[in-house]
């Protein structure tokens, strides 16, 4: 019995110091070997090509998503005062001729929020899309990791077997 907890011991020691990449929850860092980095920092820490294409792919597409989002969320908010306000009529005095005149204008809120909501809605496909390429990434690199330099070694001795971990 003692014997088995041995080896499970040294078995749960390699498994504590594999290192798998993780990312953050709001997908903006991730975590490896306990160490937080930006995402801007992936070219130094990732050793794969494929999860760097992967990385760069999502992060560009995530920041057209971004930039999209907020000229989508700009144009909202400037139309939508404009028109949930009342008409823009009134009356307009010629003293040339000496006649009140009663106009109406055509208002652009609408458009402007038609246009911020098409914005947004290309927007949000792009940053899910950008999203799970960053975490193809994130797979593609801890699946790529290179292989540990420990090893066990079973050894037969003239008094019976040997385990040896070497690291």
């Amino acid at each position: 019995m003692k014997k088995i907890s041995i080896l499970f011991t040294i078995l749960l020691f390699c498994f504590s110091f594999s290192q798998k990449i993780t990312l953050s929850k709001s997908g903006r860092k991730f975590e490896m070997s306990g160490v937080e980095y930006k995402m801007s920092e992936y070219k130094q820490q990732f050793q794969n090509p494929a999860a760097k294409s992967y990385i760069k792919d999502g992060r560009g597409l995530k920041t057209t998503a971004n930039i999209l989002g907020f000229a989508g969320g700009i144009l909202i908010g400037a139309g939508l005062p404009n028109a949930l306000s009342e008409k823009n009529s009134g009356i307009y005095y010629n003293a040339d001729t000496g006649q009140m005149i009663k106009f109406k204008g055509k208002k652009p809120g609408w458009t402007f929020v038609g246009l911020g909501i098409g914005l947004v809605a290309v927007a949000v496909p792009l940053a899910i899309i950008g999203n799970k390429k960053v975490k193809k990434g994130v797979q593609a690199e801890n699946s790529f990791a290179p292989k540990s330099q420990n090893y066990y070694q079973f050894d037969f001795t003239g008094d019976g077997l040997a385990l040896s971990y070497n690291f």
